[in-house]
């Protein structure tokens, strides 16, 4: 019952998702030919040069996807694919006509950079949060990375780059400025609301003044650490690496004193989005400053 429930909201985010998707690509990238890559850049094309409508053009580019994606890895792996060619196509054809009572125009073309970018981003985010994707050329991404080996990001970026460089070529480098900085504004949004803004950060420190070092962050920083013992790859020694996790304000600070204490010191910084429990300097027993 809990499984289905689940399955149930999943299912719902993915189609408040679509919408959302749907909406703004009709109300703002259609009627600017605002090309964004994928089947729905070519459908722009389309529509443009052979006045072919978009919902059209959508459904039987994905239609000849989904063939493929059948024919070359199988059904299974092309199901979560077909699901949202279908839903996202259906939301584009239903939504077509929006612009006949929905009508809304901004100042200007930075205006709908902006709105475009936060909308699909939150719409992507609902989508990949529910388990599914819009489909279209992840297909041809997904069989360049099983087929020829190509890393699913570069396999996505040949696909959608060859679809923008047509859309350059017909309606000039302005395009090109416009997707680019939709597409970047997209994905910021997709980061930060799927794994957050990063308020932490973790440092793994190798040095060998570790007691000063872990003096400092302890009664200074006010943090707890860690010791991990690791062996070094070329030589085979047995070391141990300090690990702390410290606010994004403190780290700067941080990273200068330990190079102040040792010039030697080998640091790594890593971004933590997420910091549950731990241990803080007023949780820490006097008699031992160490957490393992």
């Amino acid at each position: 019952m809990e499984k289905r429930k689940k399955e149930l909201i999943n299912f719902l985010l993915f189609l408040l998702g679509i919408i959302i998707i749907s909406i703004t690509f009709n109300v703002f990238c259609v009627p600017n030919n605002y090309v964004i890559g994928g089947v729905s850049g070519i459908s722009i094309i389309f529509n443009y040069l052979f006045k072919i409508k978009v919902s059209t053009t959508l459904l039987i580019g994905n239609l000849l996807l989904i063939i493929i994606g059948i024919i070359v890895l199988g059904i299974k792996e092309t199901t979560p694919s077909i699901i949202g060619s279908i839903f996202y196509t259906l939301g584009v054809y239903l939504t077509e006509n929006i612009n006949n009572w929905l009508n809304i125009e901004l100042s200007s073309p930075f205006l709908n950079i902006i709105t475009i970018g936060v909308l699909f981003g939150i719409g992507s985010t609902m989508i990949y949060l529910a388990g599914y994707s819009t489909g279209g050329t992840d297909i041809l991404g997904i069989i360049f990375n099983k087929k020829y080996g190509l890393q699913l990001g570069q396999a996505l970026l040949i696909t959608n780059g060859i679809i923008i460089v047509l859309a350059t070529g017909i309606f000039g480098f302005e395009m090109l400025v416009i997707t680019v900085l939709m597409r970047y504004i997209e994905s910021a949004v997709i980061d930060n609301l799927l794994t957050g803004k990063s308020d932490s950060k973790v440092l793994f420190i190798n040095s060998e003044k570790k007691e000063e070092i872990k003096d400092y962050i302890i009664n200074v920083v006010k943090s707890g650490i860690s010791e991990i013992n690791v062996t070094t790859g070329y030589n085979k020694e047995q070391n141990k690496l300090i690990m702390c996790v410290v606010p994004t304000e403190k780290c700067l600070k941080l990273k200068e004193k330990i190079v102040k204490i040792d010039k030697g010191a080998f640091i790594t910084i890593l971004d933590a989005y997420e910091v549950y429990g731990g241990t803080n300097r007023y949780k820490l027993p006097l008699h031992n400053f160490r957490t393992y």
